[in-house]
């Protein structure tokens, strides 16, 4: 018995040897790198897929030989890149949102900057209603009114008048006086345009204030011109000084300028000069003249109007005196006067004489006249100065 037990033993013994060689034999088949894929297999099959990257990276000369692991190892992805993307990555927040509203701080300088706003307001609004209560008390719209209304053809002149008187009287100190120099032909109503003024300004102001001069009644022929000059120089005198007592502006009308011999108008050239006394700056000047008359009419014949007439006339008067070429004079040309001018005068005049304004009479009246003919209009060359005489026949 003790024989067969060591005989069992021996036996399986040796069957176990068999086993263990024919084991080894089988293991022996697989190599070690082998081996060592399976082992990494099992280890990190599991794991997610940035670590089996990162793994895979490690094991990248493994990848053509194992098929597992060809899906994270064709595109590697190294641990710096992944950092760096991560240090990029950074949440903005939009410009207009802040984590703190700044404090509002009240400015100390916006109610100073208020009070002198309305300051200036004030003293602006108080300066134009002054300049506004300066012209009122001449009634410059009244004046415009009569003047449109009493003179006929002439808007153009009156117009540009009434700008400058407009300009001038708003205010009562001044650098300079006013010279407004109207120049026509005969019978466009350059006298009449001088009463209507005189008249005017004598109404709204004081009648000492308006000076009316007629060349022909205060300068005859026989008297010298020294004389006259001397005369002239002793009105203006006296009359600005009591416009300056009153602290107003006078008002000077000199009519038949174009019969004012030389002393005279030096002596109406020096109370033009800006180097004077303040009561000699604050004087409006008109002249009534017919110089320049033919300079007047050629223009008109061939514009049909005034504008642009100051040139050529402005050069045709300084031939004639230095005292046009002066700064303050500005110079108005007077248009001529179409035939339907000429019938509104021959209208006014018969009504004024008690006659029945019959327009048939009115127009055979204004055919005996003669007119400039040009661009289709008929200009009388005489103007209204042969109405009268004709209605006074009737």
């Amino acid at each position: 018995m003790a024989d067969t037990d060591c005989e069992g033993v021996s036996m399986d013994a040796q069957v176990e040897k068999e086993r263990e060689e024919e084991g080894g034999q089988r293991t022996s088949l697989l190599s070690p790198q082998l081996k060592a894929m399976i082992r990494i297999k099992k280890k990190y099959l599991k794991k997610p897929k940035a670590e089996r990257g990162s793994n895979s990276v490690r094991l990248g000369h493994y990848t053509n030989s194992v098929n597992v692991t060809s899906d994270w190892a064709l595109h590697p992805k190294s641990p710096q890149t992944r950092k760096s993307k991560r240090r990029n990555t950074r949440v903005l927040f939009p410009n207009d949102t802040l984590m703190f509203k700044p404090k509002k701080e009240r400015s100390r300088a916006k109610p100073f900057l208020i009070l002198f706003s309305v300051i200036v307001f004030v003293q602006v609004y108080n300066a134009i209603e002054n300049l506004d209560d300066h012209v009122l008390k001449y009634d410059l719209e009244g004046l415009e009114r009569t003047l449109h209304r009493e003179m006929f053809g002439q808007h153009e002149a009156l117009d540009e008048l009434m700008d400058h008187l407009n300009d001038y009287l708003s205010t009562y100190a001044h650098q300079q006086p006013l010279a407004l120099s109207l120049h026509g032909a005969s019978g466009v109503g350059k006298s009449h345009l001088g009463r209507l003024i005189a008249r005017h300004f004598r109404s709204v102001v004081d009648d000492k204030l308006v000076m009316q001069y007629f060349s022909k009644h205060h300068c005859s022929l026989q008297e010298s011109a020294q004389h006259c000059a001397s005369e002239l120089t002793k009105r203006v005198v006296d009359i600005v000084t009591h416009a300056e007592d009153e602290e107003q502006i006078p008002f000077i009308i000199l009519d038949d300028v174009d019969l004012m011999q030389p002393p005279l108008l030096d002596v109406l050239q020096t109370f033009l000069e800006s180097d004077q006394t303040n009561e000699f700056l604050n004087v409006v000047y008109i002249f009534l003249s017919s110089l320049g008359q033919r300079e007047i009419t050629a223009h008109i014949l061939l514009n049909a109007s005034t504008a642009g007439a100051e040139k050529p006339l402005r050069n045709a008067l300084s031939l004639i005196h230095p005292l046009w070429m002066e700064p303050a004079v500005e110079l108005i040309p007077l248009s001529l006067l179409e035939r339907e001018h000429i019938m509104q005068c021959f209208l006014e005049e018969m009504t004024l004489e008690g006659f029945y304004p019959d327009l048939s009479h009115v127009e055979r009246l204004a055919d005996e006249l003669a007119y400039h003919r040009a661009a289709g209009r008929q200009y009388a060359k005489t103007g209204c100065k042969q109405v009268v005489g004709k209605v006074n026949l009737l």
